[in-house]
């Protein structure tokens, strides 16, 4: 077997061993951060393996894992072709979006696409250091000890399990280490092995790892001997479940007391159901209507009462639907024993197979919390699955901008709930964030946006509970500004009531993620993870309409932007008419808008560099530090940069007089100085006897040949640049 081929296939064995490993570090990863498609991660770092393998050209190499990265991305977030017009269009603002975060410093808004990129950078560069150890280094310890460090410490601190990780990894890295210490003793020794020595050299090495790996394995291991260092980190932090005011860490998932919330909690992958539909939605469970300063309650406002529908009968609620043409359905498989029905937006009707056997079966929706309930014979009965039927409301923004309708009496007075402790600084915060906002529409979306803006941050670990004397929503618009969906939700509820507009706190179930496709439709799977709260407000002319204020969520809403109005003709004449000077207009302004997004562009970078003073003052003086020391050692390194530009060069009668003067500066830098008045002659047999060679009076014989008589056609400069490079190696050694 060639030599070449040999190589190939130890690599590629390494290759496959670090694939291995790299997975062990993403699986524990991906579980702690609820992140999904490892498939294609993996894929990802398969695929640059291999051209690391071959050695593809990196300029291939970039375009490929670029094209993979873009790729995916699209995919993922944007679930359309990444060379539509929609999939460059999402590219396109995203990159936009994420300029201005960066240049405005800030960082809280950087998208989960831009997120996602810079962990495929990440995931790139920690190939090409592992192919440097194994390749140059012949060796991977210390990424085998991160690696062991790594799982060990989510094992201590987090809830992930990794017995049996360490032992995977122990076995392949032993092996690996063993491995690459036996190559590189070969190499040191200049010993060259073929195909079947190789076997019979790594036969031994492999069975020593099995066998000490199997010992290990089943042998009797002593019980943790230490106490569980957790609880007193956390007591010594003051973090502990007793200082928190009650609220503890909790579960994250759906229940059904809300009267206290706040706190942390940790993730939960439980499957609740499966949503068969065309696309991803918010699903809806029930509403609460008091807030109490310290979490929400049911007002029983229609004392428990219930309104019954049956099976495939219309649902009367009060949230509009959509037009009948818009109607799609949704297949619900139930993983969890809840008696509720997940309400998608525009219900119309809930069917289900289950009705052969349970002739009885109705459903019963709750007129305090508009909660469905499954019954069988008058009692709750969960259901292991069911279709929903709905069409999405769609909102005309024309109606939104123009509210003519006044708040009926009762609906406020339900709605509008606040608890007399509320201090006075939100109603003040409410009131400043609508400022020049007319219709109830602007006010709300400017409430939704504000929490997007103003340095809020999403987080399920770090989340205050009040104390007694504390508002909820106080302590989080002005104290903390780190909470969860329950904390952007129940803050906008209020800062909506706070101005007048009636609001409710929607819990339910966020849109899932992508386990399936059919066609026209996906499967989603949702799970406790997903349990999520929202805002429904209600907009005169239009009604109840959903909004989402929590950071990294987005529950759309169906708007159309209609030009004109349905009124009489007289009038959609008048607004054509008037189309042609708001051109005109916005012609005029096209210039003193570029003049403006040019001066925003240049605020920001101001900005920036006003926020980062300190920062940017110790980076400058880190980078003027490390230029000084480069200068004062710049005899070490430079020679050995001037080696590799000019070893790539072509030796020529152009090239040859730079490359002599190039290598007496060189010689200069190493103490080699020519003294002033001493002839290239002398200095050359100076060098010749310092090194014991001829080749600097060679190449100074060709240079004064070629400098002074013009005659370079009888040297020969593959010799020349054989004696070049060989000074140049000697002098940088």
């Amino acid at each position: 077997m060639k030599k070449n081929t040999f190589s190939l296939i130890e690599l590629a064995i390494y290759y496959i061993v670090i694939f291995f490993l790299l997975r062990e570090w993403l699986v524990p990863v991906m579980e702690l951060t609820n992140t999904g498609f490892l498939q294609l991660i993996m894929l990802f770092i398969a695929l640059a393996l291999v051209i690391s393998l071959f050695q593809i050209h990196f300029v291939i190499s970039a375009l490929i894992k670029f094209s993979y990265i873009i790729w995916f991305i699209v995919f993922v977030y944007g679930q359309v072709f990444v060379l539509s017009a929609e999939g460059i269009d999402f590219l396109f603002n995203d990159f936009q979006t994420n300029l201005t975060a960066i240049l405005s410093a800030d960082w809280l808004h950087i998208t989960d696409p831009f997120r996602t990129f810079l962990f495929f950078i990440l995931i790139w560069m920690l190939i090409y250091l592992i192919h440097h150890w194994i390749v140059v280094r012949m060796s991977v310890f210390y990424f085998l000890l991160l690696t062991v460090f790594f799982i060990g410490t989510l094992d201590t601190f987090t809830k992930y399990d990794g017995d049996f990780a360490i032992v995977r990894i122990m076995v392949l890295g032993l092996a690996m280490t063993v491995f690459l210490l036996l190559k590189r003793l070969l190499k040191q020794a200049d010993i060259k092995v073929d195909l079947m020595r190789y076997i019979k050299l790594s036969v031994p090495v492999v069975l020593l790892v099995m066998v000490v790996s199997s010992i290990a394995i089943f042998l009797p291991k002593f019980s943790p001997q230490w106490p569980d260092p957790v609880p007193f980190i956390k007591a010594a932090a003051g973090k502990g479940g007793a200082e928190v005011n009650g609220g503890g860490i909790r579960k994250v998932g759906y229940g059904e007391n809300d009267s206290r919330l706040g706190g942390s909690f940790v993730a939960d992958d439980t499957v609740v159901f499966l949503a068969e539909a065309e696309t991803k939605q918010y699903w809806r469970v029930e509403t609460k209507d008091v807030y109490t300063s310290k979490g929400w309650e049911d007002s029983s406002y229609f004392q428990g009462e219930l309104r019954a529908f049956a099976h495939g009968e219309q649902v009367q609620y009060s949230l509009p639907v959509g037009p009948e043409e818009d109607t799609k359905t949704a297949t619900i498989e139930v993983m969890n024993p809840y008696e509720f029905v997940i309400q998608p937006y525009g219900l119309k009707s809930v069917t289900s197979a289950m009705i052969s056997v349970l002739p009885n079966l109705e459903f019963m929706m709750s007129l305090d919390t508009e909660k469905i309930m499954s019954f069988v014979d008058r009692a709750p009965t969960a259901l292991p699955g069911y279709t929903v039927e709905y069409s999405k409301p769609v909102y005309l923004y024309s109606t939104l901008k123009n509210p003519t309708e006044e708040i009926d009496p009762t609906l406020a007075e339900r709605y509008l709930q606040l608890p007399e402790t509320l201090p006075a600084r939100v109603r003040e915060l409410a009131a400043d964030i609508v400022e020049g906002r007319d219709t109830p529409y602007d006010q709300a979306r400017a409430i939704e946006m504000f929490f997007k803006q103003n340095g809020f941050r999403y987080d399920t670990d770090k989340v205050a509970v009040p104390s007694e004397e504390q508002d909820y929503v106080d302590q989080f618009l002005f104290d903390t500004k780190i909470g969860y969906c329950d904390n952007f939700s129940t803050s906008m509820v209020v800062l909506l009531r706070s101005i007048g507009i009636p609001a409710r706190w929607v819990k339910g179930f966020a849109g899932g993620d992508v386990i399936d496709n059919h066609g026209s439709s996906s499967t989603y799977q949702i799970t406790n993870n997903d349990a999520h709260s929202w805002v429904e407000a209600y907009i005169p002319n239009v009604g109840w309409m959903n909004f989402e204020p929590t950071i990294g969520f987005n529950n759309s809403r169906n708007i159309e932007y209609d030009l004109t109005t349905e009124d009489e003709e007289e009038e959609v004449l008048s607004v054509e008419e008037e189309t042609e000077p708001d051109e005109k207009i916005e012609k005029d302004n096209e210039p003193q808008q570029t003049t403006a997004q040019e001066g925003q562009f240049f605020k920001n970078i101001s900005n920036f560099f006003e926020q980062n003073k300190l920062i940017l003052i110790i980076t400058l003086l880190l980078v003027l530090v490390g230029a000084f020391v480069l200068y004062k050692i710049r005899r070490k390194w430079l020679p050995k940069v001037y080696r590799q530009l000019y070893r790539k060069k072509e030796l020529n009668e152009s090239t040859f007089e730079s490359s002599f003067l190039k290598l007496l500066k060189l010689l200069e830098m190493k103490g080699f100085k020519r003294k002033e008045g001493q002839t290239l002659q002398i200095f050359a047999k100076e060098i010749d006897s310092y090194f014991g060679t001829g080749h600097m009076s060679m190449l100074t014989n060709a240079y004064e040949q070629t400098i002074y008589s013009k005659d370079a056609a009888g040297v020969n400069m593959h010799q020349m640049k054989e004696s070049w490079e060989y000074l140049i190696n000697r002098v940088t050694s």
